[in-house]
């Protein structure tokens, strides 16, 4: 194996690549850094080939057609196992490659940025949009998920950074193939189009088709590594995001007194009115604080439970009833936090990215859980959300 596996790297690799592998010296330098490389790639073939187990397909649990409210399960499976084997692999190449020549100071990759540093820290295994359709949409494809037979739906924020060329959205239609997006989202990512505008989109579902809907709230970070702070195209000053969550944060955090918070509920602005009610008593921790990147991103977790728990209850109401099951053959939700960067003048841009918490198959046989064969490289991300008691 061993040996196929360098026939099949030092055939990929060009004789000027194979080159630029060895520094100039003496020929028996030359021939230890021969030796070296050959262990190197040993290691990086090593390391492939316990990358690709981690689509190893899942079990299927049978379970009643209602979305369950919790899964006390915890994601410890093969893909796991070998995410715990990949990371010293990965340190053993990282730590040689310097020594190798493959990597010189200058070429190193820089230190994190501000933005992704702070990312990492607040919301751990978010990956890039790419990345994210690129499994989902593989997985998908394997449950038999084509253009033709899938209704796509987003429950996401309005906000106009969530609706790009290089959005997670966009990334999924090139990917899956479909030519349009029903949009079940209003302010924060929660899917205000209620149990008619569901049921609407269910009624688009093609004949024995599949539905696929992602959903969550979003957050940005911006160049100095604030969480709840983004740089706008065409702005000078820096902007909030997610602006809903944010506004009701501060809404809540400003009350003098509690009282009874649905009394807020009115009809001029009953998006933000909603958040705000449903917000007040899980922001109890966070009172008396001042605001930060730590109490930003509580606010988006529960952000995430609002909008989870509502879609939820939407997607009961139709899937439990026995006839909803003749023309829908399955539906997939991937739940998560958009995670947005800056845009602006001086920024660096690029991809936004996305924290998956849940990715769960419902059919009439029941529910899957599909999370640990598609992110089962980091399995103590969704531990907690999977876990978590929604009421």
């Amino acid at each position: 194996e061993e040996s196929n596996c360098m026939h099949a790297i030092d055939s990929s690799m060009s004789k000027s690549s194979r080159r630029s592998l060895i520094p100039t010296g003496s020929l028996n330098k030359s021939m230890k850094m021969f030796g070296l490389n050959k262990a190197l790639s040993f290691l990086l073939c090593a390391s492939l080939a316990l990358e690709s187990t981690a689509f190893a397909p899942s079990t299927t649990a049978k379970q009643s057609h209602a979305l369950r409210a919790a899964a006390d399960d915890q994601v410890v499976d093969e893909a796991t196992r070998n995410a715990r084997i990949m990371a010293p692999l990965s340190s053993i190449i990282a730590a040689v490659s310097p020594s190798l020549g493959l990597v010189s100071p200058a070429n190193a990759a820089p230190s994190a940025s501000a933005f992704e540093a702070n990312m990492r820290k607040n919301f751990p295994g978010a990956l890039t949009n790419s990345a994210i359709s690129l499994r989902v949409a593989a997985a998908l494809r394997d449950r038999g998920y084509t253009p033709a037979n899938t209704l796509f739906g987003s429950s996401l924020c309005s906000d106009e950074i969530n609706d790009t060329s290089e959005s997670l959205v966009g990334d999924f239609q090139n990917k899956l193939g479909t030519d349009g997006v029903f949009n079940l989202g209003g302010l924060g990512g929660l899917p205000f189009v209620g149990i008619s505008g569901m049921g609407a989109f269910i009624h688009h579902v093609p004949a024995e088709g599949k539905i696929f809907i992602v959903f969550g709230p979003h957050v940005g970070i911006s160049d100095k590594g604030v969480v709840g702070q983004i740089e706008r195209v065409g702005q000078t000053s820096i902007s909030t995001s997610c602006g809903a969550g944010i506004g009701a944060y501060k809404a809540i955090m400003g009350k003098k007194g509690d009282g009874d918070a649905e009394t807020y509920l009115g009809t001029k602005d009953f998006q933000e009115e909603y958040i705000i009610a449903k917000l007040s008593d899980r922001l109890d921790p966070l009172k008396g604080q001042e605001q930060s990147n730590e109490s930003i991103t509580f606010l988006t977790n529960k952000m995430y439970d609002l909008v989870w728990e509502m879609m939820r209850s939407e997607i009961n109401a139709y899937t439990t009833k026995d006839d909803f099951w003749k023309e829908c053959t399955e539906v997939t939700l991937l739940g998560g936090i958009v995670v947005n960067r800056g845009h602006g003048s001086g920024v660096p841009g690029g991809e936004d990215f996305y924290q998956p918490l849940m990715l769960k198959s419902l059919t009439k046989d029941g529910e899957s859980d599909l999370y640990g064969e598609v992110f089962g490289d980091f399995p103590a991300l969704a531990a907690p959300h999977r876990a978590a008691k929604y009421v």
